[in-house]
């Protein structure tokens, strides 16, 4: 009941009342500890005297680009993919993203969107697989409609250290298997992007299966995937990468063009091992 009262005065509160003029307006997908510590870090280096925040797991049903328009902002924090799918029908304000993998399939375009990518750099995920993994044909099977733009940074890097890419494509989880089934024999190690379309409990059940059966290191986007078979992955600092998105709204809020600002990677990265897969692959890998 508690609950249910206070989404309703949340919803009176967008649409009842009139806004005032915060600086800042910040739409956050929901509440959960890396948003939180992305929204910290932004807030330390932003240097922001106003900030208004609508949660979406809050606000089931509100028209949050109406409500955003209302409070008049000077920019816009989106954290989170579904915060910026609902406002990427606002061009007239600066739009700053945060917590986003593969942003270019939001719809989410225009010169006053920019922001800070989820994706490690692909260069950092091939010298792992060359220099530490002793993988010079490197799989990937992912949707060119959701990490198009993440293959082609990969194309580049792999171009320039030496590596073979064995891409794959599939459009939805039973046609990711079924691609994986045909590179056996054919990569050294396998790369996870953070692929929609491809990445669910099941495939990646079946991506751990072929890490074993073949031999061939897994190396994922997240830890979470350490547990389910893969031998490394690279995670981003949502604190860190808050404070980059700070320093970018600092410089749109002191007058730069969105279009002069553009998207940035995560400056930081930290590599996890585990330990026990990664024994039973023959590899002495290090934190």
């Amino acid at each position: 009941m508690n609950r249910l009262i206070l989404h309703i005065l949340a919803v009176l509160l967008l649409w009842g009342f009139p806004a005032f003029a915060a600086e800042v307006v910040v739409v956050q997908g929901e509440r959960m500890a890396p948003f939180e510590a992305a929204l910290r870090g932004f807030e330390a280096t932003a240097g922001v005297r106003s900030v208004e925040r609508f949660v979406l797991s809050d606000l089931r049903g509100a028209d949050v680009a109406r409500a955003v328009r209302e409070a008049r902002p000077r920019l816009v924090l989106a954290v989170g993919r579904d915060a910026l799918v609902r406002v990427r029908e606002i061009r007239e304000i600066p739009v700053v993203y945060l917590m986003v993998a593969a942003p270019e399939t939001t719809g989410a375009v225009g010169r006053n969107v920019t922001g800070v990518e989820m994706n490690v750099p692909a260069e950092r995920y091939l010298s792992f697989c060359a220099k530490e993994l002793g993988g010079r044909r490197v799989g990937i099977i992912h949707n060119p409609a959701r990490t198009g733009a993440q293959v082609r940074e990969a194309r580049e890097a792999a171009q320039r250290l030496g590596i073979t890419l064995v891409i794959r494509r599939a459009d939805d989880p039973r046609e990711a298997v079924r691609e994986l089934s045909t590179l056996k024999g054919e990569v050294d190690a396998l790369w996870l992007l953070p692929d929609p379309s491809v990445v669910t409990r099941d495939t990646v059940e079946a991506f751990a299966l072929f890490s074993q059966q073949n031999r061939v290191p897994l190396v994922a986007f997240a830890a979470k995937y350490l547990q389910h078979g893969a031998v490394a992955a690279f995670e981003v600092d949502p604190a860190d990468m808050g404070r980059q998105a700070g320093r970018m709204a600092r410089r749109i809020l002191d007058g730069a063009s969105p279009d002069r600002v553009p998207p940035e990677q995560p400056a930081r990265s930290h590599l996890k091992v585990n330990p026990t897969t990664a024994r039973n692959l023959g590899l002495a890998l290090k934190e």
